[in-house]
């Protein structure tokens, strides 16, 4: 099989594992909807109005919360902000209470939308307390004195998973994210037929099952969303996670990585938690060896970055592929540090003179759709290092007791 034809195998069942758990996660819906008539409506819906101008001209500032600033940074109670059209899009995705002075107010009194933010916020608090707020307390002992010498966190075969690089690497200031999942613009959400927009809703919640249950994303429910919404691509999801981690949207601008080149959208926000204003960006690319040959703008971007912290989980064990070779070592390149599972880089490519390696969790070997790629001297390590215990679930491996977590360092 040529890399292409490989990529597009394994991209296609990177978490579709097993048609039980789909059907598990499928049971787990979030809320159940009455049947729209999407396609009717469809026919007499008017062409949206793209959303590309985050301002709301006229709109009253509003302060941000009263969150004390790091030293030298300016009191975030005094950092006034303009409520822009794009952040209170996300909330409305998000099931979160847009601006009073928002067209999209009068949508939020529908009881569709109260029950989606009602299944959201469920949701979400669930998330928190099982996986996130564990994760922060790992973070902040041992992957923060490690990722301190860069500000930015790469993210390859991410989708649209803003939510676990924010909770991983709150202190960067720089996110990139590249998969194969396509970007689109969002348009005007008032200017979208509400039978439409309620379906939309529905949409994301379906595509959110697989990573708010088990902390990744199904590829085939992303393919679907896309398929079925009239907001397409990655960024609604996108803007779902900036909302619900509390960001301010401060502007979109969608482009493309030179002629021809990756499509891709950078969305600037405000952090309220230290009042820092940062970047991300998400580029839609396949980093297979034959498609980066062709045009690698993605890892020219990237180098204009400086050292990372590159971030991989559940990444259908693609860097252990022959048709991977170049996202691979340009990793092994250009990164300070590498948190991951055992489906990121194999343990065989971190050299000793090179790299500081430590091993959290457990090693029992991959699910069963990716058993060839098991790892003996991975064992080996967990057999014998004692690793210290995971609080949460990483990667395919949500049952904290079989998770696997690696740190490489730089040294």
């Amino acid at each position: 099989m040529d890399s292409t034809r490989l990529c597009a195998s394994i991209y296609g069942v990177k978490t579709a594992k097993t048609k039980s758990r789909g059907s598990v996660v499928k049971g787990l819906a979030l809320i159940t909807w009455m049947a729209l008539a999407t396609t009717e409506a469809q026919n007499l819906a008017p062409p949206p109005t793209r959303l590309s101008t985050p301002g709301m001209p006229g709109r009253p500032a509003a302060p941000t919360q009263g969150v004390p600033a790091h030293p030298g940074q300016q009191p975030i109670q005094q950092q006034i902000i303009q409520r822009s059209n794009a952040t209170d899009a996300a909330r409305y995705l998000a099931g979160l209470p847009v601006s009073a002075q928002s067209p999209l107010t009068r949508l939020t009194s529908d009881p569709r939308w109260i029950a989606h933010s009602n299944a959201m916020n469920a949701a979400f608090s669930k998330l928190d307390q099982v996986q996130l707020s564990d994760i922060r307390i790992w973070r902040a002992e041992f992957l923060a004195p490690a990722t301190k010498f860069s500000r930015t966190c790469l993210y390859f075969f991410s989708g649209p998973d803003f939510l676990y690089a924010d909770t991983f690497y709150p202190d960067c200031n720089t996110y990139v994210l590249v998969s194969l999942e396509p970007v689109e613009s969002i348009p005007e959400l008032q200017s979208v037929p509400t039978a439409i927009l309620q379906n939309t809703l529905q949409n994301i919640e379906v595509s959110l099952n697989t990573l708010l249950n088990f902390g990744y994303f199904e590829t085939q429910d992303l393919r679907e969303y896309s398929q079925r919404s009239q907001l397409k691509g990655v960024l609604p999801i996108i803007f779902v996670f900036l909302a619900r981690s509390g960001k301010e949207i401060l502007n979109v601008d969608y482009h493309a990585l030179g002629k021809g080149g990756a499509p891709g959208v950078k969305v600037a926000f405000l952090d309220p938690a230290t009042g820092a204003h940062k970047a991300l960006y998400y580029f839609s690319a396949d980093l297979s060896d034959d498609e980066l040959k062709r045009n690698s703008a993605v890892l020219r971007f990237c180098n204009s970055l400086g050292p990372t912290n590159s971030f991989l989980k559940a990444d259908s064990y693609l860097l252990h592929q022959n048709g991977f070779n170049i996202a691979r070592n340009y990793l092994l390149g250009v990164s300070a540090s590498i948190l991951q599972d055992d489906s990121g880089i194999p343990l065989r490519n971190f050299t000793p003179e090179k790299w500081t390696l430590r091993f959290f969790g457990t090693y029992t070997g991959p699910i069963n759709l990716f058993k060839s790629f098991y790892q003996a001297d991975l064992r080996q390590y967990y057999a014998t290092s004692s690793p210290k215990p995971l609080t949460f679930g990483f990667g395919y491996q949500y049952n904290r007791q079989d998770a696997t977590l690696i740190l490489a360092v730089r040294r």
